[in-house]
């Protein structure tokens, strides 16, 4: 059998690491037609035997021959990786807490702060470093390996690793699947009774098509007609923008309102979410300062502490990860997402279809640049991954909003480059939820100094 070595970056992300060790446990071409090797990665000793543990208990319960084990050394774990997954952050809540919070208090509309907006660029900043530390290592101990990444700004970040240096590198997102899911609660269908062309940016896409996969009809029209009769609140915190999107450019968008609407000027008349994101009360609390918590961030009201009477007890992040580490082996399942698929792909050269991935362009979506980091959908085999053209032209207004944000990934990028504060607000006052010159520049001191142990250091040139 042929040696294939797995690389788990971040490997003590709850969410992704798990669900990729999950992947790997349960495909029968890695148990049976690779002498597997799996290298578990993480700047937290204590996380990274935290999912060693885990992943030992499961592969050993499944008698699954591949070879685990854990380190902190990073240039240990991808040497001689065929494929790094990568899924990366640092006190996660506690910065993206100040990412919301600080520029709204400047004036900007932003409604999220992850993805776009003015939060999301200083996520960009603090995530750039620790991603092309990766991918220069990669250069140096596995230059022919995959970079397969999930951390956040997906796009920005394959964008700058694309453009400074020579690793191959694709970004994964379930985003344009949860589309899907909402289309067929539309339709009344089941997800693998529908097809579907769509694509865009990195949580800002749109379905261009939707057929039947047995008949090959055209499903817009039963979808208009569906969506007209359908009751005008319902999950409206989720998709009450998408609904207006659909009806302002023609196609349905993905992956819901908290994304999508990061990047239009008009999001928070949709959005309830937005009074509840890092909730506080500043008159009893003041954020980030030396022993004060970081405000609980609130997704949806289903399963939240919404759903509690008032002296309930609230399911904590520590107890939460305690509960995903507790293993079940009756619970272990296919996480869904792409990255396992993928590698046997490439592996195997076998030659598949994925839903979505995020790469450079070249010329698949129309009206886009060449090198302007995309998302849709794309063919594998060995030879790489190829983006599938989209056959149907998005709406002119869509392709301009996308336009502003690659002009904004690559000021990103000389920002980060040059060291540059200047470039950094050019970039944010093209974003839709700019606040004003003032404002913004005022903005950048402040979030510069809170953040100044993680971001890169910044001048005003």
């Amino acid at each position: 059998m042929k040696k294939m070595k797995i690389a788990l970056i971040g490997a003590g992300s709850v969410s992704f690491a798990l669900g990729a060790l999950q992947d790997i446990v349960l495909s029968p071409r890695l148990r049976n037609e690779a002498e597997l090797e799996i290298a578990l990665m993480d700047i937290s000793e204590e996380n990274v035997n935290r999912t060693y543990r885990y992943a030992k208990e499961m592969f050993d319960s499944f008698s699954h021959p591949a070879s685990i084990w854990q380190t902190t050394n990073l240039e240990q774990a991808l040497q001689g990786a065929d494929f790094a997954i990568v899924a990366i952050e640092v006190d996660r809540y506690f910065y993206w807490s100040q990412d919301f919070h600080i520029p709204r208090r400047y004036g900007s509309k932003q409604i999220y702060g992850e993805n776009g907006g003015p939060g999301s660029m200083f996520h960009t900043l603090r995530n750039l470093g620790p991603m092309l530390e990766i991918a220069r290592t990669m250069e140096k101990v596995c230059p022919d390996a995959w970079f397969i990444n999930y951390t956040n700004p997906e796009a920005k970040l394959v964008a700058a690793i694309s453009k400074l240096t020579s690793i191959k590198i694709v970004g994964l997102c379930h985003g344009l699947d949860m589309g899907i899911h909402q289309l067929c609660e539309f339709l009344e269908r089941k997800p693998e009774e529908i097809g579907i062309e769509g694509g865009g940016l990195n949580h800002f896409g749109f379905f261009t098509k939707i057929w039947d996969k047995k008949t090959g009809e055209d499903l817009y029209p039963l979808f208009r007609e569906k969506e007209g009769k359908a009751n005008r609140l319902a999950q409206f915190d989720h998709i009450g923008l998408s609904r207006a999107m659909y009806h302002i450019y023609g196609y349905y968008p993905y992956p819901g309102t908290n994304h999508s609407g990061e990047y239009v000027s008009y999001a928070d008349d949709f959005y309830a979410g937005l009074s509840l994101q890092y909730r506080y009360n500043p008159i009893r609390e003041q954020l980030w300062k030396e022993g004060s918590r970081t405000p609980d961030f609130v997704y949806a009201a289903s399963g939240s502490s919404l759903d509690k009477g008032l002296f309930d007890s609230v399911q904590s992040q520590e107890s939460w990860v305690k509960q995903a580490y507790t293993f079940d082996k009756e619970k272990v399942s296919p996480s869904n997402e792409y990255a396992i698929p993928i590698i046997e792909a490439i592996f195997f050269d076998d030659e598949v279809q994925i839903n979505s991935v995020n790469l450079p362009n070249n010329s698949a979506i129309r009206g886009l640049p060449d090198d302007m980091v995309v998302e849709t959908q794309a063919f594998v085999n060995g030879q790489g991954i190829t983006l599938k053209p989209m056959t149907v032209d998005l709406p002119t207004a869509v392709i301009g909003t996308i336009h502003i944000q690659g002009t904004i990934h690559k000021l990103l990028l000389e920002a980060f480059v040059e060291k540059s504060k200047t470039k950094l607000l050019q970039a944010i006052l093209l974003d839709p939820s700019a606040p004003t010159y003032y404002q913004a520049c005022a903005m950048i001191d402040e979030m510069c100094e809170l953040q100044k142990d993680i971001l890169p250091a910044l001048e005003w040139v």
